[in-house]
């Protein structure tokens, strides 16, 4: 059999990748723990500029380390592509 070692660059860009994701979470985490009457127009739009962000930067690690590590890379793009819709549907709230 063969030794299928993953380069430590790989490895660090999948961590990133899952470090974003977890800051995600822990951001809606916190923005749905704030009241109702503190969910105002600033929060509201930094939510989205930090989950725009977030989301960007796992697919974007995610997709650094696609060629050696494919099962892990697409998962973590697949999740961060479904956390990318919450502000993407927000932001045409906004616009229509």
């Amino acid at each position: 059999m063969e030794n299928k070692r993953v380069p430590q660059s790989t490895m660090n860009n999948i961590v990133i990748s899952l470090y974003f994701t977890i800051a995600y979470a822990v951001l809606i985490g916190v923005y749905l723990g704030f009241p109702i009457n503190l969910h105002n127009n600033f929060l509201w739009k930094l939510f989205i500029v930090c989950s725009l962000l977030f989301s960007v930067a796992g697919i974007y690690f995610a997709a650094k380390s696609y060629k050696r590590a494919k099962i892990s890379s697409v998962i973590l793009i697949i999740i961060n592509a479904l956390g990318l819709l919450i502000p993407v549907i927000m932001l045409l709230m906004i616009f229509t």
